[in-house]
């Protein structure tokens, strides 16, 4: 495998697992991020690279379909490359492989690089003198439709937290893969337990910091079985991200 596509082992640990014996999403969400992050320090433009120059890559949009999850104590492998690369968004694609190679699942991605003192994004182009466009893998197959528009007509948060010291990562906002978890925490344990997320998408609209108090958006779209998230910050009704979820049986 060229290094236009990266392949990494990753072990579905019981304090990933949900009660059913399933890796979390939330947690596969966060494997996906880890193999993003090593092959792109493996292709010269990680996060060491970015920092040097007060950049940091952000996920933008995020959809992944599994026919099956990885489960207690075994190991599974993510393939990752990058499929095109605009001004100011890069695609990113996955594929989730069990123990025995057969494919699991499929992801796709647009992330975004940002300075970290303006916040604002930054031209990819700018990189390392176009370095990214040296590693694009845009041949291989990743069968799955991208992240598609959401919207939600819930007028009533159905709850409200506060981001914390546990929800802050490196770049100083709330994680990523922290929403998930508010949204799966706001699913009936019944549909949990009886079926399995097929599709998810989300996007992130802006960022959400310490001690921002988070209101959550919930609806349930019973003509396409569709469960649809909103989150926003309560002070000023801003977005910081959309979510839905599609459910399938469990095979």
């Amino acid at each position: 495998m060229s290094l236009n596509v990266g392949s990494y082992k990753f072990l579905a640990e019981s304090s990933q697992m949900d009660f059913a014996g399933r890796l979390m999403l939330n947690h596969l969400g966060n494997q996906l991020l880890n193999a993003a992050g090593i092959h792109a320090e493996e292709c010269g433009f990680g996060m060491n690279f970015l920092n040097k120059n007060h950049y940091t890559w952000v996920l933008s949009r995020l959809a992944l379909e599994c026919s099956e999850y990885p489960t207690q104590n075994e190991w599974f492998y993510i393939d990752t490359w990058l499929e095109n690369v605009m001004n100011f968004f890069s695609k990113r694609n996955f594929i989730i492989r069990n123990m025995n190679g057969k494919i699991i699942g499929y992801a796709r991605s647009v992330w975004s690089m940002i300075d970290m003192s303006s916040r604002n994004p930054v031209n990819l182009a700018n990189l390392g003198d176009g370095i990214i466009y040296d590693y694009l893998a845009a041949e291989q197959e990743c069968p799955i439709d991208g992240p598609s528009k959401i919207n939600i007509k819930a007028k009533t948060p159905v709850q409200s937290s506060s981001v914390q010291y546990t929800d802050v990562d490196i770049n100083g906002h709330c994680n990523s893969m922290h929403y998930i978890e508010r949204m799966l925490n706001l699913i009936s344990i019944d549909l949990l337990k009886t079926r399995r997320i097929k599709r998810f998408e989300i996007s992130y609209h802006s960022e959400a910091l310490y001690g921002d108090l988070l209101d959550n958006y919930y609806e349930l779209d019973i003509s396409d079985n569709k469960h649809l998230f909103e989150i926003r910050k309560h002070l000023t009704n801003e977005v910081t991200c959309k979510a839905k979820f599609f459910f399938g049986e469990i095979e």
